[in-house]
């Protein structure tokens, strides 16, 4: 049985589907999914399984969001040198009240991965090719809700919990302050304190200061941002990425993302 059916590289890869060549002794597949399929550099960058099929010619919104498919497509068609010049983009949801008043599952997250995936692609052949090897995490998605759960796991339980809950804790954020890609999931859906702020804020002030790609995600506008956490990350935000809108239906309903 060969891979190509669940192989990333499949689409640009020619020995894509031969019998003696497809299949987990591949150095590329191996390196990208790892050899059951689930490891490799797909697994430690978090990307839900729900999206690991998520690419560039995938996309399932382009009949209703035509500009931001314009903006996905033209991103990935030159993925290497818009992720070392720190293009980031600012994915955000106009709610209609007749048809999706929350303005979710209309493709945010499904582009975001898509670019990280395309990336990881790129990436690994770069890598095979001896052009650039990878010596280090390219990309990592981060749920916001998740970051800031980590971030207060420090503060409870015992001590022991609290020093393994706060090694955790830093080691993600070494990894979102360095990594070459990273796209920062659902912003603005929850209460923060002023701890937690300054924590998010350092993160991506680093990240806009060192010009590294960074693709946020909301069902909120930018200037909601700033009155939902603070007008400083807000500013941040605004200053190193350009605002993609999604509207339309919610995908998520029926088994549709």
């Amino acid at each position: 049985m060969t891979l190509d059916s669940i192989c990333l590289l499949a689409h640009k890869c020619k020995k894509a589907g031969e019998p003696e060549r497809c299949d987990n002794h591949c150095y590329a597949f191996l390196k990208l999914h790892g050899e059951n399929g689930e490891g490799g550099l797909w697994s430690v960058t978090d990307i839900p399984k729900a999206y690991r099929q998520s690419m560039m010619r995938t996309l399932p919104f382009e009949k209703d969001n035509p500009l931001a498919f314009e903006f996905v497509a033209r991103y990935c068609s030159n993925i290497i040198e818009n992720v070392n010049t720190g293009q980031g983009y600012y994915f955000y949801s106009i709610p209609e009240p007749a048809v999706n008043p929350k303005g979710t599952g209309t493709g945010k997250t499904t582009a975001a991965t898509a670019i990280l995936n395309e990336y990881l692609v790129a990436r690994v052949i770069l890598h095979v090719t001896r052009k650039k090897l990878i010596t280090e995490l390219p990309a990592l998605l981060i749920n916001a809700s998740k970051y800031q759960n980590a971030f207060n796991a420090q503060f409870r339980g015992h001590r022991t919990l609290q020093e393994e809950a706060s090694q955790k804790y830093y080691l993600l954020k070494d990894q979102m302050m360095t990594v070459a890609l990273l796209a920062i999931d659902d912003i603005g859906i929850r209460e923060a304190t002023e701890a937690f702020k300054n924590e998010f804020y350092e993160v991506i002030d680093t990240r806009a200061v060192e010009q590294l790609a960074t693709i946020y995600t909301s069902n909120e506008p930018i200037e909601r941002i700033g009155q939902l956490l603070d007008d400083r990350i807000a500013s941040r935000i605004e200053g190193s990425t350009f605002p993609v809108s999604f509207k339309g239906e919610d995908k998520r309903r029926g088994g549709r993302r």
